[in-house]
């Protein structure tokens, strides 16, 4: 039962998305002061909790922002009519579109949430609140900051490749009262800030997180150290630092009774010793149901979703024949033009969106290893051949075989097909081409200007913030 991640109204701690002439900004909001919210260890745990609950936001982790790296990628073919969405997948995005600055408010949402428990719980005057306890809300809060900032800065940041993280990322607000001020006018951090930023949030927060909780949802829900060091995997592999990418992802893989790759494909929404890091939901999570969640964007209408986005031809042809990752984990559906269309059974609720939404997974961490072994010895690396062919072994498909390759990138090929087949729809694939210099599309809507480097494949800063603030520039191309 997913017992920890209720509403819990973020109001209490100051700040509201608040709808302005038809789009959102935020407001600080007149509630519970922070001598009262943080009057003792039963209101951090609660802020702690808010916080958590601002991550379940549809515009958050819930739904679109990460059905966006699907989207403008290849792995959808879009025939939904949802002008917002039009926009994203025809790379006409404009920078007044209302989704994205939904998107931009939901995360600076959880960002703040985070923000007042680690500026606030120091202070906490509670003889039986420990310093261990106080450093662990801390550490999960940063924890959220980070896994924040860094899905920010993959949507409206430029891969970390391009120029070598000197482009404009996202402005870094890094104390609970940043908004009160001087939010008008904030300045953006280069990409490489921020992800410096989020690796120092990272490293601090690993030493005091829990390895494990008492029950499977919090085990699997809360930042633990098998999350914090799965998220440095991503980070370091994202940044092209092999060696840490490697590193990180055996605190994972090597001698931890906490994690196992799953056998079958049932773990989805399950809990279980696949998943290192998930956002829990549940029927009563968001305040709006419909069509916003990840069910709703993948699924057709027959399951509650939108019937926007069927599996394209591309990925589907990349399957190998027989592939439990196609046969498991699609079903034929009728998409939004009533057309017979093949959908992924990755998600099963488009309509109360309370499927979990999987963040950090074994299987993402035996493909970052097995790149960062092949990127960082340039050969045809056999360790990196043995992992992919668990996954391969789990699919029902023959194991690759060195001979197969010609050299470093033939293998990273491979790989990179592997990592698109099994973490499609998860929120993976416009990054993993993007950082490893290849074009979102190579037919349809985006060819020719889905490069890296390309202004239409990150996002437009919200009008919005920038009629609010002259230090905020707009992304080049809008």
């Amino acid at each position: 039962m997913k017992i920890l991640f209720k509403y819990i109204s973020l109001i209490a701690l100051f700040f509201a998305i608040s709808a302005c002439d038809s789009e959102l900004d935020i407001q600080p909001e007149q509630s519970l002061s922070p001598e009262v919210t943080f009057s003792n260890e039963a209101g951090a745990q609660a802020a702690l909790l808010g916080a958590y609950s601002a991550t379940q936001s549809l515009d958050a982790f819930g739904g679109l922002a990460i059905a966006i790296n699907d989207y403008m990628a290849d792995n959808v073919r879009f025939v939904g009519s949802f002008p917002t969405l039009q926009e994203l997948n025809n790379y006409v995005t404009i920078a007044s579109n209302g989704s994205i600055q939904t998107m931009w408010a939901a995360h600076y949402f959880a960002i703040l949430a985070a923000n007042a428990v680690i500026d606030n719980v120091p202070a906490v005057v509670d003889p039986g609140f420990t310093d261990a306890e106080r450093k662990q809300l801390i550490g999960e809060a940063k924890f959220i900051r980070a896994l924040t900032y860094f899905q920010m800065v993959t949507l409206w940041g430029q891969p970390y490749q391009v120029s070598n993280g000197n482009t404009p990322g996202v402005p870094l607000l890094l104390t609970a009262g940043a908004l009160v001020g001087d939010i008008v006018k904030p300045a953006r951090n280069t990409v490489a800030e921020v992800y410096a930023q989020v690796e120092k949030d990272l490293t601090e927060a690993l030493p005091d997180v829990l390895n494990n909780f008492s029950a499977a949802d919090q085990t699997r829900g809360r930042a633990t150290k098998g999350a914090v060091n799965a998220l440095l995997s991503r980070v370091s592999l994202y940044k092209g630092d092999w060696a840490k990418a490697a590193q990180y992802a055996d605190a994972i893989l090597v001698g931890n009774s906490l994690y196992a790759l799953a056998s079958d494909y049932s773990f989805y929404d399950a809990n279980t010793s696949e998943d290192i890091f998930t956002i829990q939901m549940t029927t009563t999570d968001n305040s709006r149901t419909g069509s916003g969640g990840l069910g709703g964007y993948f699924l057709p209408a027959a399951r509650g979703g939108r019937g926007d986005a069927p599996m394209s031809a591309s990925i589907i042809a990349a399957y190998g024949t027989g592939d439990k990752r196609l046969t498991s984990l699609s079903f034929t559906g009728t998409d939004a033009t009533t057309v017979s269309s093949t959908f992924t059974n990755k998600y099963k609720d488009g309509a109360t969106n309370a499927d979990n939404a999987p963040i950090l997974r074994v299987t993402e961490m035996v493909l970052n290893k097995a790149e960062a072994l092949v990127k960082s010895t340039n050969s045809v690396n056999a360790e990196a051949i043995t992992l992919v062919n668990r996954l391969r072994t789990r699919a029902g498909l023959a194991p690759f075989e060195a001979a197969q390759f010609a050299d470093a990138a033939a293998l990273l090929t491979a790989i990179l097909n592997e990592r698109r087949l099994e973490l499609a729809f998860e929120g993976h694939r416009r990054m993993d081409l993007l950082r490893n210099g290849l074009p979102l599309r190579t037919a349809g809507a985006g060819v020719g200007i889905s490069a890296p480097g390309s202004p239409k494949v990150i996002l437009p800063i919200p009008t919005r913030e920038i009629d609010l603030g002259a230090a905020l520039p707009q992304n080049a191309g809008y």
